[in-house]
């Protein structure tokens, strides 16, 4: 029997969530934390600069952001705005992200002031420690929100080292994270507090009753229904 709705994207998931349980703690770094609530406001004020960008279905949102609250933030948005995130390392030699960069064209790229001086001018930037507060963002002429049930459409996409040759994009749509999660859920006897180390690129579900906790530079992150769970971001240090 499924645990999650699998007829609903990612994005669509992390707002029940949202719904369900609005004060409880969401997202926390070493500097920051966030209810559910708070951290809807920032994905919603993120996603709407995106989209101003032009992002919409399939777009790429590139994410060039050390290990952070604003990491999940910026993941988070690319999905709400309908685009897919374009991981991208800060580790990564200037060749490497420049081949990725354009092999990918994202529309967008989100990224700290500190790591501007890695893209070649004209890149369009989101600077997210330069961004600010939007109250009531406008929506005319901006690309309509995705529809929910779309699972077919791109979730995210990372890149491999290209140490055989030129990196390769592997693009997962949403699809994927949804039932590989609805699985998991299934088989795992996971209680309230139990924390799950990962090693795969950031993606998002929901799981009721879960609290998990990421120690690899690449990160797994799964929400929770809980009150008194939450995403903990830590960050392990460079591979």
């Amino acid at each position: 029997m499924p645990v999650l709705d699998t007829k609903k994207d990612l994005s669509a998931l992390f707002s029940l969530q949202v719904q369900a349980t609005p004060d409880a703690i969401a997202l926390e770094d070493d500097k920051t934390t966030y209810t559910y609530a708070e951290l809807d406001q920032k994905v919603e004020d993120l996603a709407h600069a995106l989209r101003s960008h032009g992002v919409k279905r399939d777009s790429l949102v590139g994410v060039l952001l050390p290990r952070s609250a604003d990491y999940i933030i910026a993941c988070l948005a690319a999905l709400r705005a309908g685009g897919a995130f374009l991981v991208l390392e800060l580790a990564y030699p200037p060749e490497l992200l420049t081949d990725v960069l354009e092999d990918a064209a994202p529309a967008v790229v989100v990224t700290y002031r500190a790591e501007v001086g890695k893209f070649k001018e004209g890149t369009p930037l989101v600077i997210v420690d330069e961004q600010e507060k939007s109250s009531t963002p406008e929506s005319n002429g901006l690309p309509p929100p995705p529809i929910e049930t779309d699972l077919d459409r791109l979730a995210f996409v990372a890149y491999s080292s290209g140490t055989t040759g030129k990196p390769k994009g592997i693009a997962n749509p949403h699809r994927a994270p949804v039932y590989s999660y609805d699985l998991r859920f299934q088989l795992s006897d996971l209680q309230p507090g139990d924390r799950v180390a990962a090693n795969v690129f950031f993606v998002v579900c929901i799981k009721p009753s879960r609290s998990f906790h990421s120690k690899n530079t690449n990160y797994e992150i799964v929400g929770n229904s809980a009150p008194t769970a939450s995403w903990c971001y830590r960050d392990s240090g460079p591979r």
